[in-house]
């Protein structure tokens, strides 16, 4: 007799806690909005082992398929159903209301189905207001007691790049990429805003190894 097909095939990494890149702060009419911080906000058993506010971490990645570790998809959430719309650029998989066919951004929609689709990516209406670029990064920290992944969202194009780019050098270098004692940073890097042209800083992730190249 054969397993459960589509789902005894199926495996997922466990995952202890989030890592956060940002606070939620209050403005002046009380109401919570999310502010970056130059440091990596970590749960306290992350803090025993590198600090309150640490800029560095010492990771592994736990797997060699990037689909697993560095999942990046065009993402859109919604407070009250989650994750309504992930896509590619090309197609999407959408949860729409079934009487107006639109997305099923709140509560209101009762019967819903989830519908794929073509994606627009940025030319999508929804892109920036409710959707963006978003890589769910999942790795190991050996120091810290659990057996399981951490995870950091980003919706940062840089560090996006930062992390597909660091990680396609060390592969490039050592054959593989699991495994490896690595360094998950988090540094300052100027960058230009599209829209005013102006120059900002802004702290962007990277992927590094501490070995030297010899």
């Amino acid at each position: 007799m054969s397993p459960i097909k589509g789902l005894s095939e199926t495996r997922r990494l466990p995952r202890l806690g989030k890592i956060h890149l940002g606070v939620k702060a209050l403005n002046e009419k009380g109401i919570e909005y999310p502010t970056a911080v130059d440091y990596f906000v970590c749960p306290p058993e992350v803090q025993q082992v590198f600090g309150p506010k640490p800029i560095s971490l010492r990771i592994l990645i736990p797997v060699e398929d990037e689909e697993k570790w560095a999942s990046q998809y065009f993402r859109c959430y919604s407070r009250t159903r989650g994750l309504v719309c992930k896509g590619d650029g090309e197609k999407c998989i959408r949860l729409v209301d079934t009487k107006t066919g639109d997305l099923a951004w709140k509560s209101e929609a009762t019967i819903t189905a989830m519908k794929e689709m073509t994606c627009q990516g940025r030319e999508c209406p929804d892109y920036k207001t409710k959707c963006k670029e978003i890589m769910n990064l999942q790795f190991l920290l050996p120091e810290v007691p659990g057996l399981g992944v951490w995870q950091i969202d980003t919706g940062s194009i840089n560090s996006i790049r930062n992390i597909n780019s660091g990680a396609e050098l060390i592969k490039r270098l050592y054959g593989r990429i699991a495994l490896i004692p690595l360094l998950l940073t988090l540094e300052p890097q100027e960058v230009r805003i599209p829209d005013t042209n102006k120059k900002k800083t802004v702290h962007v992730l990277n992927l590094l190894t501490k070995d030297t190249l010899a």
